[in-house]
């Protein structure tokens, strides 16, 4: 076939539940000129003859098996090198992709040929749901990538002559080690409407391997930290990382001091380095996570109070002031 608009690429492993969906959410697009690069990674069920069979009805898919499992990103990355369209359209093979999805991304970045990725917003359906509304501007994704993902991988699309490689040795968080590695070099945005639907079950990475993923993430963060000019000692890292891992259970007041000192630094350092003010706003949304789980774990005082959560006036109005300072009494006196 002559060269296509977009290269969709799709890793697969033992998906077969969920694979003729997500390949027929791709043939079924109201933009037609796409090839479709599927990326087997040595599926054990029937994974491969499924592929195969829709290759053989359809001249747009590109039907790859790895020699050996190698994981998703090596899988992505072989794609990719396989793409010969002007953009390449990220796919994972348990999820939806409506129907305009590749004409609205495809639109969109011919009329901002400044913008080097684009994702959009998705809806989780499975065993959670909901809407998942990220940032839009490069500005406040940058300021949000910080800290966790600002692009759903499931949504992006990206410039093929970008050259995007994912790191092999991030199996289970490499798109977010790839936005915060690219988040000062490229351009992104994400589109404000609902293009992919995200299923959400017990294989998936986000689900089975929660650990290993949170792992790998954190260590994006603290690289992103460094970014700042600032290195956490072996116990700041533990408790930061452990906030992130939804795992930070105060022992003491002096860890719940050292955890919002660590934000207050991050704030300082975001500030000299233009991060903006979703940045700002994402951290004293932590600092009042902090503040809740005092609460939870009886070790809240006056002093926490008024050293930090005044001053970061993280309580707006006078109820919920007072409302804090019950709460600390009562924890006191208890």
């Amino acid at each position: 076939m002559s060269e296509p608009k977009i290269s969709v690429v799709m890793p697969v492993y033992n998906r077969e539940q969920y694979l003729k969906e997500s390949i027929e959410s791709i043939l079924d697009q109201t933009f037609t000129d796409f090839e479709f690069i599927i990326v087997d990674d040595q599926s054990t069920d029937s994974s491969w003859s499924i592929i195969q069979e829709y290759a053989n009805k359809d001249s747009r898919i590109v039907a790859v098996k790895n020699t050996g499992k190698k994981g998703c990103p090596f899988a992505r990355n072989c794609g990719n090198r396989l793409a010969k369209g002007k953009y390449i359209a990220v796919m994972d093979s348990d999820d939806i992709s409506l129907l305009e999805r590749l004409q609205t991304q495809f639109d969109f970045m011919e009329k901002n040929p400044g913008i080097d990725i684009c994702g959009s917003w998705s809806k989780i359906f499975g065993i959670s749901n909901n809407i998942t509304k990220l940032p839009t501007t490069h500005d406040d994704i940058r300021d949000q990538t910080f800290f966790g993902c600002a692009i759903t991988n499931g949504t992006a699309i990206y410039r093929t002559n970008l050259n995007i490689e994912y790191p092999v040795d991030f199996n289970d968080a490499e798109d977010y080690e790839l936005w915060c590695r690219t988040i000062n070099k490229l351009k992104f945005a994400n589109i404000p409407a609902i293009l992919l639907l995200c299923r959400t079950h017990n294989n998936q990475t986000s689900t089975a391997k929660k650990k290993e993923q949170t792992i790998d993430a954190n260590k994006s963060r603290l690289q992103n930290l460094k970014g700042l000019g600032l290195t956490l000692t072996d116990y700041e890292s533990r408790i930061y990382c452990d906030f992130f891992a939804e795992q930070f259970i105060p022992q003491n007041i002096n860890e719940i001091i050292c955890l919002t000192k660590i934000f207050e630094k991050i704030s300082i350092a975001g500030n000299n380095s233009g991060y903006g003010k979703k940045f700002q706003e994402i951290i004293k949304n932590f600092i009042k996570n902090i503040a809740e789980k005092g609460i939870q774990n009886k070790v809240t005082s006056l002093k926490l109070y008024f050293t930090t959560f005044r001053k970061w006036k993280i309580f707006e109005t006078p109820r919920a002031n007072l409302r804090y300072l019950y709460h600390c009494l009562k924890n006191i006196w208890r």
